[in-house]
């Protein structure tokens, strides 16, 4: 037996065993979804768990990525069916967050879990549901373990009808963790308001479906989930402006937003 030959064997086999495991704790790259106004270019599939979703927005219009969860019978066809009927919750399908409302050329992140099973992206905006191609996508039981997310900087709460936040934001990256006591489903749209103008002005433009000049930049933000225990972390770089934390949700039975009932709140950051 060649002793030195088998030593050097067994020193490139532990080599490449290292060399394995430091690619496995970097980790699955994140779930890329690039928004269109032609529709979503996203992977076919994504291990379940706690997953890193990036979004981005290369269309002209603003757009969301709302990952939905189909029950078991129930098709993409199906469920934009449905929604072109007019209903906000199919039966059966259920709201796993995502990215919210986003500007054209405008990157976002966040880290939320999705379970196992069958998957559309859609966004809600403009009514986008009813004119543009949904993407199908499996989340596969086995495949990668839990991303990691970012130490949050600040936590921010979504109550009924109200935003609290333990710290302030300040500029630079911030990482939010984001939880929703409720007892309703919550979403937030971050907004960075242009020179000159309000509040007023941004809820009046989102009223009025766009048709006039934007008085925000839409940064992305969160969207609602159906377990509203769910832990949600956003990443985003502030700048110094005035933001607007904005939820749009409806409220049952009626024609008003959350937002119209006061979860509206202007934040500051020099």
């Amino acid at each position: 037996m060649n002793i030195g030959r088998w030593a050097t064997l067994l020193a490139v086999y532990l080599l490449s065993l290292g060399c394995q495991r430091q690619v496995a704790d970097k980790g699955a790259p994140p779930f890329r979804i690039v928004a269109t106004d032609a529709g979503f270019e996203a992977p076919d599939r994504l291990a379940a768990g706690l997953r890193h979703i990036v979004f981005e927005n290369h269309g002209t219009e603003i757009h969301e990525g709302m990952l939905v969860k189909l029950p078991k019978g129930m098709s993409a066809a199906d469920y934009v069916a449905a929604v072109k009927k007019g209903s906000l919750f199919p039966e059966g399908a259920l709201d796993y967050s995502g990215l919210g409302l986003t500007s054209p050329g405008v990157t976002a992140e966040m880290w939320s879990r999705v379970d196992p099973g069958q998957y559309i992206i859609i966004c809600w905006n403009k009514g986008h549901d009813k004119t543009t191609p949904v993407h199908s996508f499996t989340v596969e039981e086995t495949g990668a373990a839990d991303d990691r997310p970012p130490k949050e900087d600040v936590v921010m709460k979504l109550f009924d009808y109200r935003f609290e936040l333990d710290r302030a934001l300040r500029r630079g990256v911030q990482v939010i963790r984001i939880e929703t006591p409720g007892p309703n489903m919550h979403e937030v749209d971050i907004y960075r308001l242009h020179e000159g103008n309000t509040v007023e002005d941004l809820k009046r433009w989102r009223k009025q479906h766009e048709d006039s000049p934007s008085p925000a930049e839409a940064l992305g933000g969160v969207l609602d989930s159906h377990d509203i225990d769910r832990i949600v972390w956003l990443r985003k770089e502030f700048v110094p402006g005035r933001y607007v934390l904005h939820c749009e949700m409806p409220v049952t039975n009626t024609k008003l937003t959350h937002a119209d009932v006061g979860m509206v709140r202007e934040i500051e950051i020099k």
